[in-house]
């Protein structure tokens, strides 16, 4: 091995140092398994350790057994893994540039410095090359190791977060879950608060409107005093099945049951609102098995509520046309269809969230009937269901029970 030759060899890689890294840019750029670069502002930091890099392995092939040349080359390479970390590289790119280092030295310029200098062959190109080789694979190994070690880093600061930001979560959950169970419990408080007063005022107001000497002017003034106390029990009825529903303690009382006569009954309910809008109802109860398993209480509130909703949005002289259908044996559906103002899309998949109402919706209630119901048909393990065309083209509710097939429960 030629000491001199190699320090000349040293000098002359560090003479071309800026050819050699414009070669190596251009075989990055090329390079379709690199592409980390593209969002980087200017060369000087793609380059990064390059330049160098080439100083500390002109330093090697000068003083080919000093550690503190191979501790700065082992320096560099780290701060470079540190630095691609940073800028988004993966780590095989990393691993392809230093690689693509070592074949454009030791082919290329080694090469080139070989035909110039005939006397680096045998024993001092052999050294040339070996030296070069344990300088990048330090390179490689060492800004590789300290590449990992940041996203091993930054992988711990993320799951540190994470676990914090979940503590968070379930605290801000127990927190809200406190909080909705302290409002059921004052809402099913006040609702029960406030619907005990009602009970002797619809007493006295049916005792009056029943004796012979009322006056008629004063019965039509406690008519109307029963018709809005009546409403204002409907609601606090259903703030309490809200209350009961969220608390998980709606109570069914399940019985064999004619599903078209608690639909009758539920239609009967609502005859008077139909002869005053003059509401033309067709009725087709064709199915061939109405028979249910149900609360038959909750099921003809669930009927009168869909039959109330098709009223509200129904203009005088319009249609509501009801039918009842099987779906195999195991189901039995009721279809009520309007002919009134429709449901615009955007709210038809919030029809039946609570306090939701169409937009023009006369100002009685709460939004509260159809998310009711919906919860009652669910617990009845059935369902519930809107659709309309839209605006103008009325709307179909669609409610499905399962049929009872032995006669008892």
């Amino acid at each position: 091995m030629d000491q001199k030759i190699l320090s000349e060899l040293g000098d002359y890689l560090l003479a071309q140092r800026d050819e050699i890294i414009s070669e190596w840019l251009r075989a990055v750029e090329q390079n379709p398994d690199i592409s980390s670069f593209d969002h980087l502002k200017d060369k000087e930091e793609l380059l990064d350790h390059l330049p160098e890099l080439c100083q500390n392995l002109a330093e090697l092939l000068r003083f080919p057994q000093s550690d503190q040349n191979r501790a700065e080359v082992s320096r560099a390479a780290r701060v470079h893994g540190k630095y691609r970390w940073r800028q988004g590289y993966r780590l095989e790119e990393v691993i392809r540039e230093a690689s693509i280092v070592r074949r454009i030295i030791s082919h290329n310029w080694l090469d080139a410095y070989a035909r110039k200098v005939p006397k680096l062959d045998g024993g001092t190109r052999r050294a040339a090359e070996n030296i070069i080789h344990q300088a990048v694979d330090d390179v490689i190994s060492d800004s590789a190791e300290q590449f990992v070690e940041e996203q091993l880093k930054a992988t711990s600061h993320l799951n540190s977060q994470l676990g914090d930001a979940l503590a968070d979560v379930r605290h801000e959950k127990a927190a809200a879950n406190a909080a909705n169970d302290a409002k059921d419990r004052f809402l099913a408080m006040l609702s029960h608060e406030l619907r005990t007063p009602l009970n002797p005022i619809l007493l006295w107001a049916n005792a009056i409107l029943e004796e012979e000497q009322t006056a008629p002017s004063l019965k039509e003034d406690i008519q109307m005093v029963r018709r809005n106390v009546e409403l204002e029990a409907s609601l606090i009825d259903d703030l309490l099945d809200v209350a009961r529903i969220t608390g998980g303690k709606l109570q069914l009382h399940l019985q064999l049951s004619d599903a078209a006569a608690l639909f009758r009954d539920a239609l009967a309910m609502v005859k008077a609102e139909s002869v005053r809008k003059q509401l033309e109802i067709r009725v087709e109860l064709s199915a061939t098995n109405h028979r249910v398993i149900v609360d038959r209480a909750r099921i003809q509130q669930v009927f009168w509520n869909v039959l109330k909703n098709a009223q509200k949005f129904t203009p005088e002289g319009g249609t509501i046309s009801v039918r009842s259908f099987n779906e195999g044996k195991e189901k039995v559906s009721f279809e009520i269809t309007d002919s009134g103002k429709g449901i615009e899309p955007d709210l038809l998949p919030k029809i039946f969230e609570m306090f939701q109402q169409g937009a023009g919706a006369p100002l009685r209630g709460l939004g509260l009937g159809l998310a009711i119901s919906k919860a009652i048909i669910q617990s009845h393990g059935g369902k519930i269901y809107a659709s309309s065309k839209g605006s103008g083209s009325g709307a179909t509710f669609t409610i499905e029970l399962k049929t009872a097939q032995d006669e008892a429960p």
